[in-house]
């Protein structure tokens, strides 16, 4: 439950072998790359000098970059084809391209299944084409057939031209009343699904003027080609047969498909498998550096990897593997928490990723946050569909849907202690309290709930002051001791007040908070003045003093406002419990039971989507604001290890 040491990993190989580390490297998915070039000018390749390594620290001083190679992109493209082709899905395990990367690719028989595939789908895409228009122009035929005449011979006319077509029957009728203008002949031939069929003859030398004509009229035209000669009725015949014939083909053809991707999944999985990797170690090897002998490599690591490397690499021969704990840059954040935690890293990293210096916030804010969730939103039947929805949404997300059922279940818990089952408080007795009977306990009960997560916030930020070596504010900045003081003094000083008991004399009180306060004000020159630095200010003085004074006004604010910002949680434990009842009278109102029924079902409903989301909305608010802004700075940059583009691979 901590963000997760890392180790910087520099390697020095040889320059043969940089192919198979790196693919293992990327299979692994353990390492983020660095520039390797960077770490080298930064004089972070330091190891020790025996003979065995004697070549390498002297070609340090010849190493140049990498040329990235795009040989692989042409035969990529072709497999990426061919799994097309063949309908592939991303099914096989990544253990086939691990087993097999280092054979010996044979490229005539990827070749030769390329032809073979490529020959058999061009075909099959060729006959549909071709079937598609055959069966359009039979369509067409289906529709004049009854006429007897020989379309050669219409196609013979000298100073004729003709059209077959389909008018609606609102298009007939202004044919008709406008048929005296229009210079052709127009018969009738028979009638389809889509309207009365016709053949027009016109003169060829008004075709233009015709085709306007037929537009304006909605004429849709039949598609007779010029090569069919003979009577309507035999070309249809004729087009029956061709297309009986072109769907046999097709169904041969889709067999013989199928039999090439039985037969050749697995040898396309793994061609295009290495290809992938091999496109990848192309990328990567931007990361690196080479010499006329070796290649050089750094990453980051996490520490607990560090054995499952050394093995995975200790089969390369003259391979020289340093490990540093610092590396000469601020490590990437890995963050490790138990799976009950883990879908709150989400709500996290919205905020920001913690600096590796930093602790992980997410236990904490899981706890927390859970916590706050259900006080608010406290029904076990309506936990219970919070619980089922984020089941049923982890298929598709699973952070996302494992948050909404820990969410849920916690709902289900407060829904218990409240006595609270759809919004029905009679159903089951209160094992705690009932929310709306007791209403200044819980708004008291919410406010102390608050004053605990930010003494906890409190806690949390001088351990990351510590963790930084931040004296000045781990020591005297409004987050730190100084905060610390400041804000229990307030606290048992208006506490007293409020049950007319002396907690702190006054007196003592208001002297820790001009402690407190000088501390606050006066954090810098304190701070220089402790580690023996000069000048004690390092701005100017005037300013700093003025920002400092506003800052305390400003502190002084937000912590009374901080803490009184919690009571929403029992104000929304409330609301919870008064809109069920606005729909319960409602539904009271309707007179009928069916009726009642539906409202209340319509109420649980809104209850659970609209109010389910105001309460995540405000949970996830005070956890930013009030807590996050004490003690977390999430400015580190998330650990990103190398692996296939998009994790795919087949």
């Amino acid at each position: 439950m901590a963000v997760e040491k890392m180790l910087m990993m520099n390697v020095i190989g040889r320059i043969e072998d940089v192919d198979s580390v790196l693919a293992d490297i990327i299979l692994s998915e353990k390492v983020e790359l660095v520039s390797a070039q960077s770490q080298i000018e930064a004089n972070n390749f330091v190891f020790k000098l025996k003979d065995e390594n004697i070549d390498k620290a002297i070609d340090l001083n010849y190493i140049t970059e990498f040329e990235k190679d795009n040989i692989y992109e042409n035969e990529l493209k072709r497999a990426s084809e061919l799994k097309e082709m063949l309908d592939i899905k991303s099914d096989y395990l990544k253990g086939l391209s691990k087993k097999k990367f280092n054979q010996i690719n044979d490229n005539d028989r990827f070749n030769k299944i390329y032809d073979k595939v490529k020959n058999c789908y061009d075909k099959l895409n060729k006959n549909k084409l071709k079937l598609e228009e055959i069966d359009n122009i039979y369509k067409s035929f289906c529709k004049i057939s009854n006429i007897d005449i020989d379309m050669e011979d219409l196609g013979n006319l000298n100073y004729f031209d003709f059209k077959f077509g389909i008018l609606s029957k609102e298009d007939r009728i202004k044919l008709k009343k406008n048929y005296e203008n229009i210079l052709a002949v127009i018969f009738h031939t028979g009638t389809s699904d889509e309207g009365e069929v016709y053949l027009v003859l016109y003169p060829c030398n008004i075709e233009e003027e015709m085709g306007r004509i037929l537009r304006s009229l909605n004429f849709k035209e039949l598609m007779v080609p010029d090569e069919y000669t003979n009577t309507p009725k035999s070309v249809e015949d004729t087009l029956a047969e061709t297309k009986i014939n072109l769907e046999k083909d097709i169904v041969i053809l889709e067999k013989d498909l199928q039999k090439h991707k039985e037969t050749y999944s697995e040898d396309i999985g793994f061609i295009y498998n290495n290809l992938k990797i091999k496109e990848r170690i192309e990328e990567l090897k931007i990361y690196m550096s080479k010499s006329n002998k070796y290649f050089y490599l750094s990453g980051w690591i996490g520490i607990k990897d560090k054995d499952y490397i050394v093995d995975m690499l200790s089969q390369y021969k003259d391979l020289l593997i340093i490990f540093e704990t610092e590396g000469g840059t601020t490590p990437p954040t890995r963050l490790k928490n138990l799976k009950i935690f883990k879908p709150f890293e989400m709500l996290v990293k919205m905020y920001g990723t913690p600096s590796y210096d930093e602790l992980d916030p997410t236990p904490f804010l899981s706890l927390s946050y859970m916590f706050l969730f259900g006080a608010m939103f406290g029904d076990l039947g309506q936990g219970l569909v919070l619980i089922l929805g984020g089941i049923f949404l982890a298929r598709k997300n699973k952070m996302f849907g494992g948050l909404l059922s820990r969410l849920g279940f916690s709902s289900m818990i407060f829904g218990g202690l409240y006595g609270a089952v759809f919004g029905f408080e009679d159903i089951i007795p209160a094992l705690l309290i009932r929310p709306f009977e007791n209403i200044n306990t819980v708004l008291a009960a919410a406010v102390f709930i608050g004053i605990i997560l930010i003494l906890i916030s409190y806690i949390y930020g001088l351990i990351n002051s510590a963790k930084r070596k931040d004296m000045e504010d781990g020591l005297f900045g409004k987050e730190g001791v100084a905060g610390l003081l400041f804000y229990i003094t307030l606290l048992l000083l208006i506490g007293g007040k409020l049950i007319n008991k002396t907690i702190l004399s006054m007196w003592i009180g208001i002297l820790i908070i001009i402690i407190c306060i000088v501390a606050m004000v006066f954090k810098m020159p304190l701070t220089h003045l402790i580690k023996g630095k000069r000048p004690l200010h390092c701005e100017d003085i005037s300013g700093y003093y003025i920002e400092s004074v506003f800052s305390i006004i400003e502190t002084l604010l937000s912590m009374l406002s901080g803490t009184v910002s919690f009571i929403r949680v029992g104000a929304f434990a409330l609301t919870h419990v008064g809109l069920f009842i606005a729909f319960e009278t409602i539904g009271e109102m309707i007179g009928t039971t069916s009726g009642n029924i539906i409202v209340l079902i319509i109420g649980n409903i809104i209850i659970i989507g609209l109010e389910g989301l105001i309460v995540f909305i405000q949970g996830l608010r005070l956890q930013y604001y009030e807590l996050f802004s004490r003690y977390y700075k999430g400015e580190g940059r998330e650990f990103k290890s190398v692996k296939i583009n998009g994790g795919e691979i087949i």
